[in-house]
């Protein structure tokens, strides 16, 4: 937590978009679920595609950088696999993305 005057670093305001971007990420999917063309394998692909968003912001929490690359990468390749929800997830997937890499680099130093 920062005091009064005090300034964000990069990583921890990348830390709030991922959050940030998950939560959007989870509200688009539930929004556009009940569309028509329903199936239980839509509800299985979103369910599994909110879990692992959910996953890359927990990463982004605790700053664990295994658990934001698993979020990441599991949102790019879900988001090429059905690209009409990928145009949510792609984005979604580059903030985890550069969140788990600055996360990296400052683990470094």
């Amino acid at each position: 937590m920062t005091s009064m005057g005090e300034r964000y670093s990069t990583l921890d305001i990348l830390r709030g978009a991922s959050i940030v971007a998950v939560t959007l990420l989870t509200i688009v999917l539930l929004a556009i679920l009940p569309a028509p063309g329903y199936r239980t394998s839509r509800l299985v692909l979103f369910t599994v595609t909110i879990f692992i968003g959910w996953i890359g912001a927990v990463g982004a929490v605790f700053e664990r950088f295994r658990l934001l690359l698993i979020g990441a990468l599991g949102q790019f390749l879900l988001g090429f696999w059905n690209f009409t929800i990928g145009l949510v997830m792609l984005p979604t997937g580059a903030v985890l993305l550069v969140t788990a890499f600055l996360l990296r680099e400052n683990s470094d130093t």
